[in-house]
Formats: C-alpha cells, sequence, structure tokens
C-alpha cells in the first residue's frame, strides 16, 4: 500500500487535492456555519454585560466566555458537519469495496466529499484538551461505533466503516484504516474491533481487519487486508502473525 502525491495522508481523513480544489466552496460553508452560533453568543455576552454597573463583570467573565466560545465553536461545527454529511449520504450513499481511485468514480469522489465534510470538524475538535471528545465523541456523530470503556485516546481512527466493542484498548500512536490504496485501486472496508482487544502503541489495522475477542496485537505491528486475529491468541510482526510460545 503506498499513498499517492495527490493524497494528504496526515490524518486518518485524507482529501485528494483533485477533489478539495474542486469543492472548496463546501469546506469554507462548514466553516462560516460554525462560526454564526459563537458570532450570536457573543452579541448576546455583550448586550447584557457590557453596560453600566457591570463592566467589572463583564471583564471578569471573559475567561469564561472564552471557555464556552470553544465548545459552541466545536459543537456547531459538529453539527453542521454532521448535517452535511447526510445529506452526501443521501445523493450517494458509501459501500465497502474496491473501486479505481479516479475521481470521476462516484465511490472514490464521495469518499473525498465525506472526508471534506468531517474535516473540520475533527480539527476543532482535536484542540480541545479533554482528548476524548474527538474519538470518543466526535467520531460517533460520524457512524462510528466505539463500545464502553475504551481507552482510544491518543490513537488515529478512520471516521466510518469502524466498529469497536467493549473494553478495548488501543495503543499509543496505533492507526485504524478502513481505506487502502494500491496503485490505481482505492479500497474501503470494515474494521472490527471485538470485546476486550488489546492492541499495542504503532500499530496499524488495515482495511477489513476482524479482531475476535480478547484477541491481542504487539507493539509495532500491522495486520493484513482482509486479516482475521482469531479469539485470545497473541499476534505480532510485519505482518503480524501468531506468537509462538
Amino acid at each position: 500500500m503506498f499513498q499517492p502525491a495527490s493524497l494528504k495522508g496526515d490524518s486518518p481523513t485524507p482529501i485528494d487535492e483533485r477533489v478539495r480544489s474542486k469543492y472548496l466552496v463546501l469546506y469554507l460553508l462548514i466553516i462560516i456555519l460554525s462560526f454564526i452560533p459563537c458570532l450570536i453568543f457573543e452579541y448576546i455576552y455583550a448586550v447584557n454585560l457590557w453596560v453600566e454597573g457591570l463592566h467589572l463583570l463583564f471583564f471578569l467573565m471573559l475567561p469564561f466566555n472564552f471557555l464556552f466560545l470553544i465548545y459552541i465553536l466545536q459543537l456547531s461545527a459538529i453539527f453542521f458537519s454532521s448535517l452535511s454529511l447526510v445529506i452526501i449520504k443521501l445523493i450517494f450513499p458509501p459501500k465497502e469495496g474496491s473501486f479505481p481511485r479516479d475521481i470521476q468514480d462516484k465511490n472514490y469522489r464521495f469518499w473525498n466529499l465525506r472526508n471534506i465534510s468531517k474535516k473540520w470538524a475533527l480539527f476543532v475538535t482535536a484542540s480541545n484538551p479533554f482528548p476524548w471528545l474527538k474519538n470518543r465523541f466526535t467520531l460517533r456523530f460520524f457512524g462510528v461505533k466505539i463500545g464502553k470503556k475504551c481507552l482510544c485516546d491518543t490513537c488515529w481512527i478512520s471516521s466510518e466503516f469502524v466498529e469497536i466493542g467493549d473494553n478495548v484498548i488501543i495503543g499509543m500512536g496505533s492507526t485504524l484504516l478502513s481505506f487502502g490504496i494500491e496503485q490505481d485501486k482505492f479500497f474501503l472496508k470494515k474494521i472490527q474491533i471485538e470485546d476486550k482487544v488489546v492492541i499495542g502503541a504503532k500499530c496499524v489495522i488495515l482495511p477489513g481487519t476482524i479482531m475476535k475477542k480478547e484477541s491481542k496485537l504487539s507493539a509495532h505491528s500491522y495486520t493484513k487486508f482482509d486479516d482475521i486475529l482469531e479469539e485470545n491468541t497473541i499476534y505480532l510482526g510485519h505482518p503480524a502473525k501468531i506468537k509462538e510460545v
């Protein structure tokens, strides 16, 4: 698997530059709309506190005003990103499979469009001082299923076609990629991580991987396309194989 120059892969929601330039207006529209609730909040704040006798309270409340403003921006970004995503999915529903890496192909083009609609929300929530907001909160709005009591705050998770069970631990710097590129082919396949799975640091989970209940993947390992890691078994290596006792 390799990454073409046209695909900026600095995050698990990359965008083909040929699509980004064509649909830049969508990205800018989401950003602009997400600032409207912030402007409304600031207007209400100023009107109610910048009055005679309340000027001191106005300045004392500024730190809280800034904090609320951050959360309003992040929540409104999630809302408008999710709304645009719903519309895009109604126009062309996403599906798993192997497709040409060609912007004329609807599956590849709309995958990029879905990533464009999520990019701003994922960017602003990543700046939150609470790391769980991005992985365990925002990704759920985009259809990623994350179970209870999961530790997955310091990893990268693709924003669709990922299902994570309960009590899963994903190590620092690990990446779950439900998409892949090989030459002129584009792959999109669901990743399933079942209950009580442990993934070590800096692992890579490739499209179509199924990790069954209580399976373990050692640090610095990666799976193959459509790999199946059996229940209650330890795997390691490049690609991952059963650890010999």
